[in-house]
């Protein structure tokens, strides 16, 4: 939809075919939907100040961190990475959701995409990986409420196609008693400890260089204990005055910075938002009007109808740890299976991610382990070898650690999401664990099912420190 010069007031017909009709509000609804447009029911309200940072709040321990700082440093400051930054920030916030304001109690759906390594767009950095592990994300909004009586839930979508609704999110958080107070807000939002979550990049299912299948997805829905007042969220995201350099992206691991000061705009966030109205009355895809903007690193004149969203995840794969020393066949993909393993070797950082990649989506496999390396052809009729012998452990303490892989053909165990840990690896024999010790060697293997039997990764070995 391609509406960036409209005026406020003016009705348009979308390039997408669907006739779209514009409030007396300014506020755009699809026509095409069976829902009724109520005059002048939702206008985006004027900020009544600029953004204050109110520090980090820790979901796991329910804790704050209050101290002002630079957007972004929660990340940074802990060596995670910025996958996704949508902060350039208009002067305006929606009401749409909030109790005090339009469409009571509704969920707002805004959209964005990150990448994996098959991607193609054009990044002023490089991709390094297709799997992210989320432990934090950002967000910005208002409210009129009493004092720390604000509160919302924000769900997250690995697959989202922009503008519909999704009742499946990958993850949801809910935190309340946040600022409040009549007064804007910058808040960090910790999941370190064990509210990690993973997302897939290009919507899970591989580059396919189209939004509508490589966009990931997010909602909004106030939970506040007020809402006596207007609350909503922060619109951002200007491609125009943010990015003169084509930096659409930036701000991330992946791209560069962008030629203004204040935000960037995330990557292929789009000019309307859906709203999942619980009365069925306004339930449709909005935009303000137009956005339009000729204001070069100034506020745009037209907000854009996005919301305010960064997100955070581990450092990534890096750069592998291990030692490859045993390979297996081909699988029926016509590829080997192939472990990496990244993070560290320090035992105490206990920081360890294990990924099979290169299978059939959806085969079954675990990883298994020996402090001994050894060479076993077709074991059990495998089409694979068996690169570990001796007291052989299986990492299936816990049926979350049985997994099919997944839409890239990827099996993970992270220990920064609690799947495992390096004090608490698998053997046969009794006590069924040993804890890493400097000096000791771990080896690890990849099992899983495949076309007409199973095979098996390469074999690593790690060397603890």
């Amino acid at each position: 939809m391609n509406h960036s010069h409209l005026p406020w007031g003016q009705s348009v017909l979308a390039s997408r075919g669907h006739s779209v009709a514009v409030l007396a509000s300014a506020l755009f609804l699809s026509a095409g939907s069976s829902y009724a447009q109520e005059s002048g029911a939702f206008a985006p309200t004027k900020a009544p100040s600029a953004a204050r940072h109110a520090g980090t709040y820790h979901v796991v321990s329910g804790t704050w961190t209050r101290r002002g700082k630079q957007l972004g440093s929660m990340a940074r400051a802990a060596g995670a990475d910025v996958i996704y930054s949508n902060t350039a920030l208009s002067s305006y916030f929606s009401t749409a959701g909030g109790t005090g304001g339009f469409a009571p109690n509704s969920t707002n759906f805004d959209e964005g995409t990150i990448p994996t390594t098959a991607n193609t767009l054009p990044f002023a950095g490089t991709v390094d990986r297709d799997t992210y592990t989320v432990n934090g994300f950002e967000i910005g909004y208002c409210d009129f409420g009493a004092a720390d009586t604000s509160g919302w839930e924000v769900s997250f979508y690995e697959s989202y196609a922009p503008c519909t609704a999704n009742n499946s999110p990958t993850a949801t958080i809910a935190t309340t008693g946040l600022p409040a107070g009549g007064q804007c807000w910058i808040i960090d939002i910790d999941l370190t400890g064990g509210q990690e979550f993973q997302l897939t990049g290009d919507g899970g299912d591989g580059f396919q260089n189209d939004p509508a299948l490589d966009s990931f997805g997010w909602s909004y829905r106030y939970i506040g204990s007020d809402g006596s007042g207007a609350a909503g969220f922060q619109l951002a995201a200007d491609p125009t005055f943010t990015d003169p350099g084509s930096t659409v992206g930036g701000g991330t691991y992946y791209g560069g910075p962008s030629a203004c000061a204040n935000g960037t705009t995330g990557l292929q966030t789009q000019d309307l938002w859906w709203l999942e109205d619980p009365t069925n009355t306004s339930t449709g895809c909005y935009f303000f009007g137009g956005y339009s903007n000729n204001n070069g690193c100034g506020s745009p004149f037209n907000p854009f109808a996005s919301f305010y969203m960064e997100i955070y995840a581990d450092a990534g794969m890096g750069s592998p740890i291990g030692t490859t020393y045993c390979m297996s066949t081909p699988n029926s993909t016509g590829v080997m299976t192939d472990l990496t393993i990244t993070g560290s070797e320090t035992v105490g950082d206990d920081n360890v991610l294990l990924v099979g990649s290169q299978m059939t989506p959806g085969s079954l496999g675990f990883f298994i382990t020996s402090q001994t390396q050894g060479f076993v052809a077709n074991p059990g009729g495998s089409a694979g070898n068996l690169c570990v012998v001796n007291n052989v452990g299986r990492f299936l303490q816990n049926i979350s650690q049985l997994k099919n892989a997944d839409a890239m053909g990827q099996i993970s165990l992270d220990t920064n999401l609690g799947e495992w840990s390096v004090n608490n690896i698998p053997i046969s024999t009794p006590p069924l664990f040993y804890g890493a010790t400097a000096g000791l060697t771990t080896n690890f293997q990849l099992w899983h099912r495949d076309v007409g039997g199973s095979n098996f990764s390469n074999g690593v070995a790690v060397t603890w420190q």
